[in-house]
Parts: structure tokens; C-alpha cells; sequence
């Protein structure tokens, strides 16, 4: 409720007739084609635009702008030519930031000459942007969530004509607002907006629709995602902590474990989750897992051919608003992620950022690496825009100097972020010398301790006694 209202305050204050794009009116949209899907959690939006160069030269950029609003929920965002299907760059536009909108710069792979035409897909994912409503169900009860947005697709220029296609999981939806002068039109589990003629730059119409979604709504509040690199042992040790919460319709009254026997086919009508899945490498070992009190669940592993489905299920199921916490880890050879420079003392460590859950969307991701000891001469290239990237220090055993660690802070991410992350190193012939040497080291310092103290007469007065 609290981003409808704060929708409508928004549309109150900047929707006049006045508020003027200020971004350039170089292009002109003739056709436009929005998909709203909210078949799943995650909503994803499609738009794509046929633009045509109305200006004088040549055009290099196309502006697409996003509720302010909206902007906290904006997990990804990727646009490409539609003709081609190449990827164009995509980066946060500082010039024309303003109170209600947040411009986001495409860039052209080519410039687009006066009066030419050329195709645009923006594509947009949001997180926890629906919410229940109701908020409570029963155990057994199909949860309802509600969308409010703009029936308009936000658009930086002008367009002769556009429609909105709204995708819903199933035929059970119900439209509460819409634009008075046009009447949406539903067809089994779509609703059709438009077509619009003649739409001005970011206008805004109220659309508002409830819908019924089977199954949960899964999130992570906090990953923290442990990487030790040992070059020595040739491994690499992953450790996983989860957060794991369900921000679906909370469970109206209590719990029935009586009523869950007797109709264990009933819970998946509801929206509790009776099993977690996620993927280790294929050629993981030493899997294990713990609950947060200890291994209270089942768990259960699947080879793949392509890697490890590690299936949890919880002895209870995760009803909305309840949450648990669990770690999983694991060790896998280190020579599948790590290569080395020809001809120098630098390697690159290829590692997942981190591997995502279906349909999950993670609010706090903190990825620590934990580098060889000797290490130096860091350089971490991260795939997607994040919170800060720390270079530390940590001291494990038989460490002298410490090892150089990487720790890097993410938010709200969800499966099209599973990239990978690249970090290149310098370890010298003599960094390997570290860890034998400080062992060696200590070795020796208990030997000597020994024969020192095995040479030491430890009794007090014995000769004089015996006089």
C-alpha cells in the first residue's frame, strides 16, 4: 500500500501538463509494444520501441526512464536492437536525474542517421514490487497479489501509437483501475491495454490489477558467499549462509501439522515451500549443510549432468512471512577456476558471483574471497554495478603475513546477475615458500622447546630431602 500511495502523490505533483522532458526530442517512437509479465515473483517488463530520428544529426543515444518510485525495485535492466539482437550498453544517466524520474542512457552500437528508423528492446526486472492482498491466507488457501503501475509504457519522447499486454499466471485476475477513456480488454490470463494514440513524453495512467499466484514468493534477506582460494592444496572451499524468508501472503491463524497429514496435496494449493533447491558444481566434495541449530532437515543430492542439485527440505513448510537459516559448503578443485598468465607471475581466478535460487530475489549479497597468502597487486573486475568492493586482510592458520582478502556488497539481485566475477593476482615462486616456511618454522621452534625442556631438572629440593 505504501508504493500506491506514493504513486499517487507522485502522479498528483508531476503529472500536469507542465512537466516538460527534459532529455532531447531528437527521436520519435512510431510503434511501441509493452509485455508485462507477472506470471512469476519477479515481474519482468519488455518494451520495445521503433524510433525514428526526427532531429538534425545523428542521433547516439536513447533515453529510457524509470519511476523514481520504481527505482529501489529495479533489480536489472538490459536493452538490445531488436533486428540484430545485440546487446547495447546500458548506464545510469546523471544529467537528467530529477525528483520523479531516473534516465537510464542507451547507447547505439552505431549512430542513427536523420530520418531513420531502427528497433529497441529495453528489457526490466523488478523485485518485490507486487505485494499480497489479502495479506493473510490459510494453510491450504491460494494468495492473491496486487499490482499498481502506469497503463502507459514511461517512454522519454513521444509515440504514435503503443500497447500494453499484461500477463498474469492464470485466468483468475480482476482489473480495479484502468484509463476511463479506454476499456481493457481480457482474454483468459491477459489484459490488453490500448492500443494509445498520439501518447505524450511520461505520461502516466492509473492501472491496478489483482491477481492469483500459486506458490511462494522467495526471498533472501542476506547471502554471504565465503571463497578460499588454496593454490598449494589445489582447492577451493565455498561456504554459503542463508537468509532465507517467504514474502508471500502471511499464514492466517496457526500452523496444522494434523491438517497437513491428512491432505499433504492441499499445502501446494497455499503458498508454503516445501522444498529449497540450488546447484553445487559437479564436481563438489565433501557437501554438507546445517540448519542454524544444527542439521534438523533433510537434504538431499542429485548428479546432474552438468552439476549437483542439492535439494533442502525443511521439517516444516515455509509459510508467508516465515523465514530460516541454514549454510551450505563445499570443496572443488581449484584448477577449474584458476588459470595462469603465460610468461608472468599473474593468474586469474574465475569464480560465480554466486548461484541463484529460482525465482529468488536476494536483498543483501556479501561475496568474501579469500586470496593465497603472498597474494598482491589486486585487481577485481565485477560484471554489474555494486555497493563497494574492500580490499582487507585475514589471518587463517599457519598464516605469517595474512592473506589478501576481497569482500565485495551487492543488493537486490536476482538470476540474470549469477555472472561471473574475475580476479587477477600476483603470486610469485617465492609466495609458495610461505606457508612450508612457516611451518618448518614452527616445527622447529617446538623441537628445540623440547629438547630444551627435556634437559631441565624440574625438582625442588630432592638431594637436600634425602640428607
Amino acid at each position: 500500500m505504501a508504493l500506491l500511495c506514493s504513486l499517487t502523490a507522485a502522479q498528483d505533483d508531476s503529472w500536469s501538463s507542465e512537466n516538460i522532458p527534459s532529455v532531447p526530442q531528437t527521436l520519435k517512437i512510431t510503434n511501441l509494444l509493452r509485455t508485462l509479465d507477472l506470471s512469476r515473483p519477479l515481474i519482468r517488463e519488455i518494451t520495445s520501441a521503433a524510433i525514428l530520428n526526427t532531429g538534425q544529426e545523428d542521433a547516439t543515444v536513447y533515453y529510457h526512464p524509470v519511476d523514481q518510485v520504481y527505482t529501489t525495485h529495479l533489480a536489472h535492466i538490459s536493452a538490445e536492437n531488436r533486428k540484430t539482437k545485440e546487446a547495447l550498453e546500458v548506464i545510469k544517466d546523471t544529467e537528467f536525474f530529477d525528483a520523479d524520474f531516473r534516465y537510464y542512457k542507451i547507447k547505439l552500437q552505431a549512430p542513427l542517421p536523420p530520418g531513420e528508423k531502427m528497433q529497441i528492446t529495453v528489457k526490466a526486472s523488478f523485485s518485490n514490487l507486487a505485494y499480497p492482498f489479502p495479506t493473510h491466507v490459510g494453510q491450504a488457501e491460494r494468495q492473491q497479489l496486487m499490482y499498481f503501475g502506469n497503463s502507459f509504457a514511461l517512454t522519454a519522447y513521444p509515440a504514435s501509437k503503443q500497447k500494453t499486454t499484461v500477463i498474469t499466471p492464470n485466468s483468475v485476475l480482476e482489473v480495479h483501475e484502468h484509463p476511463e477513456e479506454s476499456e481493457p480488454v481480457i482474454k483468459n490470463n491477459q489484459v490488453i491495454l490500448g492500443p494509445y494514440n498520439d501518447v505524450k513524453p511520461l505520461e502516466h495512467g492509473v492501472f491496478e490489477v489483482q491477481y492469483q499466484l500459486l506458490g511462494p514468493v522467495p526471498h533472501v534477506r542476506h547471502l554471504r558467499r565465503d571463497v578460499e582460494v588454496s593454490q598449494w592444496g589445489d582447492n577451493l572451499a565455498v561456504e554459503e549462509h542463508y537468509n532465507f524468508v517467504n514474502r508471500g501472503a502471511e499464514l492466517k491463524g496457526h500452523f496444522s501439522r494434523v491438517d497437513y497429514q491428512r491432505n499433504p496435496m492441499g499445502i501446494r494449493e497455499g503458498n508454503g515451500i516445501l522444498a529449497l533447491q540450488t546447484q553445487v558444481p559437479k564436481t563438489a566434495q565433501d557437501i554438507y549443510y546445517r540448519d542454524e541449530i544444527g542439521n534438523i532437515s533433510t537434504s538431499i543430492l542429485i548428479q546432474q549432468p552438468n552439476h549437483i542439485l542439492f535439494t533442502l527440505q525443511p521439517r516444516f513448510p515455509i509459510f508467508g512471512g516465515w523465514n530460516t537459516t541454514f549454510y551450505l559448503g563445499y570443496n572443488t578443485p581449484l584448477s577449474q577456476y584458476l588459470r595462469r598468465i603465460p610468461g608472468t607471475d599473474r593468474v586469474v581466478l574465475k569464480v560465480p558471483f554466486f548461484v541463484p535460487m529460482k525465482d529468488t530475489s536476494y536483498d543483501d549479497v556479501e561475496i568474501r574471497i579469500v586470496l593465497p597468502e603472498g597474494a598482491k597487486n589486486v585487481n577485481v573486475q565485477v560484471p554489474f554495478e555494486v555497493e563497494s568492493v574492500e580490499e582487507s586482510t585475514t589471518k587463517t592458520y599457519m598464516d605469517s603475513a595474512g592473506r589478501s582478502t576481497v569482500t565485495i556488497h551487492a543488493r537486490n539481485l536476482i538470476e540474470e546477475h549469477a555472472q561471473d566475477l574475475l580476479i587477477e593476482y600476483e603470486l610469485t615462486v617465492s609466495s609458495y615458500l610461505i606457508k612450508p616456511l612457516a611451518a618448518a618454522t614452527m616445527l622447529m621452534a617446538i623441537f628445540v622447546s623440547s629438547m630444551v625442556l627435556s634437559r631441565v631438572d624440574f625438582k625442588i629440593g630432592g638431594s637436600a630431602l634425602n640428607k
